[in-house]
């Protein structure tokens, strides 16, 4: 079994992302177990939180992110202001932002 994304009639909806590699309607089995037994959460970034993302990560740590990294980071963006202090969070990276330089010019308008 597995969660996706549908209409009210059960059809299943289109979807978005300004990474090719998160526009699905839908999880896995294993990440639906997860959810079922509460050992995972799903959040989302919007294409302009993800292009934040990915222009932070770019400036402060040198480091072109792949879109589909850039929404985890838009993630600790928005979690980082809530934890305490001595608190830690670890966010891993996959990919390299190498394949994405089109796709974000793309996105700004900008001709390569």
């Amino acid at each position: 079994m597995t969660y996706l994304l549908q209409d009210e009639n059960g059809q299943i909806n289109s979807t978005h992302s300004v990474s090719a590699g998160l526009d699905y309607a839908a999880v896995g089995p294993e990440h639906s177990l997860y959810h079922d037994q509460g050992r995972i959460e799903y959040t989302y970034a919007t294409d302009t939180e993800a292009m934040s993302a990915f222009d932070l990560l770019a400036r402060e740590e040198g480091i072109v992110p792949a879109l589909e990294s850039a929404h985890a980071i838009a993630e600790v963006v928005k979690l980082a202001p809530k934890l305490k202090k001595s608190q830690l969070i670890i966010a891993n990276l996959s990919g390299r932002g190498d394949k994405d330089v089109q796709q974000v010019a793309k996105m700004r308008g900008v001709e390569l």
